[in-house]
């Protein structure tokens, strides 16, 4: 990682001194915290690859006679939810600091890695944006791809993302596409309502959210209202449920510019992640004056159930191509 001082050395200076500055006045810019794996159902384990098994019944009742007329049957088939492997490597020599006005972070001794720079680093910098880039780029975006030796992998590669899952079982039959065609600001409303219609009527009486991004979110709320359906007083009024079902419009930082919609049971989405090793824990290692910071860790998204999934997204083309 390059440390880029060159502007406060114009402006302040090439030395340190002690102006009674220090870490509250380095100000930054609002970061995308982890949302998605909130309203997903976490599943601890440390297989790479969490299989899972999809059983479908035909139906058993018939009419009642005295022979034995055999009806009824199960079909078992194979799912899985993969832990992708990610990781962070950054390498710094802090003694940039030292002469400037952020001097102030590169006291504490002959150990580097134990000057106030590393800890700002690591509670401002690493945590938070490991955290904006598994949301923005990864858990519904990602498409992944096999890295190159020696070289840092690119955004969005470090696993398949939901999109890519919703794709894919659209594609493959297995997950419910539902045809409400482009969305519309003027009639995101009853575009909406059309969706849940379309679910399964044994799922309707089931507790879902309905996801989109947070433009189409608004859209939905601003289209309710121009119907007339609530007033704006107060915030505590603004409901995202759909009316006459326990389902409920959430919006997902992750699915920002698409326009793709997703419903599924809380239970039927999970997050799987290893019993011990999580993301923001950090080894850090001095080599001469440089100071190395790594971390590794495993996690997945997907679903239990492909057919408990419905989703706007179209076979081959539209909203749901790649």
């Amino acid at each position: 990682m390059a440390i880029t001082t060159t502007a406060i050395v114009q402006e302040y200076g090439a030395y340190y001194q002690d102006a009674g500055q220090n870490k509250k006045r380095i100000l930054t810019m609002l970061s995308q915290g982890r949302e998605i794996t909130n309203f997903a159902t976490p599943i601890k384990t440390d297989d790479t690859i969490f299989r899972l098994a999809n059983a479908t019944f035909r139906t058993l009742v018939q009419p009642f006679q005295k022979a034995f007329t055999q009806k009824g049957g199960v079909e078992i088939v194979p799912n899985e939810i993969r832990q992708y492997r990610f990781k962070i490597d950054d390498e710094f020599t802090p003694d940039e600091l030292y002469a400037t006005w952020l001097g102030f972070l590169a006291k504490g001794g002959l150990d580097r890695k134990d000057w106030p720079f590393v800890k700002w680093l690591i509670e401002v910098y690493y945590s938070r944006q490991i955290d904006q880039d598994m949301e923005l780029n990864e858990y519904y975006k990602g498409v992944y791809k096999a890295p190159i030796a020696g070289t840092a992998g690119e955004d969005g590669t470090g696993m398949n993302g939901l999109k890519y899952q919703l794709v894919a079982g659209v594609n493959a039959g297995t997950i419910n596409s539902i045809d409400i065609g482009e969305l519309n600001a003027d009639t995101i409303f009853d575009q909406v309502e059309k969706f849940t219609d379309e679910i399964s009527e044994v799922y309707q009486g089931i507790k879902m959210n309905v996801f989109m991004s947070r433009k189409w979110y608004k859209k939905y709320m601003q289209d309710k209202r121009a119907q007339g359906f609530y007033q704006k007083t107060s915030d505590k009024e603004i409901d995202g449920g759909i009316d006459f079902t326990p389902l409920d419009v959430k919006p997902l930082a992750s699915m920002v510019g698409t326009d793709d919609i997703f419903c599924t049971p809380e239970g039927n989405f999970l997050h799987i992640s290893p019993m011990t090793l999580t993301k923001n824990q950090f080894k850090l290692e001095e080599a001469k004056r440089a100071v190395a910071v790594m971390g590794d860790w495993s996690e997945g998204l997907g679903f239990g159930i492909n057919q408990a999934v419905w989703t706007n997204i179209q076979k081959s083309t539209g909203s749901g191509s790649i």
